[in-house]
């Protein structure tokens, strides 16, 4: 009989959104255990209510959708939401949770469940972030005090949280090799096809951590086609950099990636350098890496301590265009991030992963704090 019979998970991202370490583990870990995912309000006009899907399987997500007109919600977790994560908690048979939060804003959801296991997996700096709200800092304060295991996504999440002692643990994010590996042979998204000359591609939410004097630089080098795949998010698509060979693609499906890094010349991680990206460990460079494209990146912390050999960094907009005309093949440096790519395995972390809430949630420590 396993230790915790289910997973039952706070999310501050969409499910259908951007794929990334959430699904990544939490797909995995349904392999074992039925989850269930709780994410954020949607808001919209209309009477509010409760959408239920399985996005993949063992997996249900709950999304509430919460009327727009109607008061105003603080919370992160919308009225009747824990009620209906009961249910359907019950319904997949799930009797001793592991409670996994995305998000401090939550922490609601390990309220109803007190004498569960409590993982935060840290996969971003979120106070830093554009619109966090106020209280943020304080609520992951507290969750990093009550948490059982904290998982954080890089060294420097890791360093700012170390001080809690050994339930931290960096853990940083992962790539399907295999899949990204294809690129090198793949036929580039249809899309890209027409363009001619060279293609500079970024993959990624399009949002404040990026910085747009670099991507606009880079649009004026001549021949060439700056692609920007991924979703706009928490700024106006209309302040975004414009040009004929600037194209937006918007939010493609996860297993369309392969062939947009297919065409891709250079890959780009044009960070801005700020409060909102001092600490990211960008899932992307090693799905560049696996696809076998230059990277050309401003000097983010993690991706310089631990990549910095197999990277081009850039701080200015000339240096970044000067950098993305240079960048070549190099097939000792690919090789050297092809390798790099395929020890950080999602199957590997999320065994990680599974091993520590076993850990934390063994008969005799869920008894013990019951009695507490």
């Amino acid at each position: 009989m396993k230790p915790c019979d289910g997973i039952i998970v706070g999310l501050h991202l969409r499910w259908r959104g951007v794929y990334q370490r959430p699904q990544h583990v939490l797909s995995r870990l349904a392999r074992e255990y039925p989850v269930v995912v709780l994410e954020e309000p949607l808001f919209a006009s209309g009477p509010s209510r409760f959408d239920v899907e399985e996005p993949t399987a063992n997996v249900t997500v709950i999304r509430p959708v919460v009327d727009a007109d109607g008061p105003y919600l603080a919370s992160k977790i919308a009225p009747g939401a824990l009620a209906a994560v009961a249910r359907h908690a019950a319904a997949r048979g799930i009797e001793s949770p592991a409670l996994w939060l995305y998000t401090p804003m939550m922490a609601a959801l390990a309220d109803a469940f007190p004498e569960s296991a409590l993982i935060y997996d840290c996969m971003d700096d979120l106070a830093s972030f554009a619109f966090a709200p106020r209280e943020m800092g304080e609520r992951e304060r507290e969750l990093l005090e009550r948490a059982d295991v904290v998982f954080c996504g890089g060294p420097s999440l890791y360093r700012a949280r170390a001080g809690h002692g050994a339930k931290v643990r960096c853990i940083p994010s992962g790539v399907e090799f295999r899949r990204f590996a294809a690129a090198r042979t793949a036929a580039p998204a249809e899309p890209i096809v027409p363009l001619g000359g060279r293609i500079f591609g970024y993959v990624g939410v399009i949002d404040e951590r990026l910085d747009y004097a670099i991507v606009r630089r880079v649009a004026h080098v001549p021949g060439a086609h700056v692609v920007m795949v991924g979703p706009v998010a928490k700024i106006d698509p209309r302040e975004l950099p414009q040009a004929a060979n600037i194209h937006y693609a918007g939010q493609v499906d996860y297993t369309d990636l392969v062939r947009w890094m297919a065409g891709f010349d250079v890959a780009m991680m044009p960070f801005a350098i700020n409060a909102s990206t001092r600490s990211i460990s960008p899932t992307k460079l090693l799905e560049y890496f696996a696809a076998g494209r230059p990277v050309v990146t401003t000097p983010i912390r993690d991706v310089v301590e631990r990549y910095g050999g197999l990277v081009t960094q850039a701080r200015t907009p000339e240096e970044f265009a000067r950098a993305c005309v240079e960048a070549r093949p190099d097939p000792r440096r690919d090789d050297a991030a092809g390798a790099a790519a395929r020890l950080q395995s999602w199957d590997a972390i999320a065994g990680t992963m599974e091993r520590a809430i076993l850990g934390v949630s063994a008969p005799e420590i869920v008894a013990e704090r019951a009695g507490a």
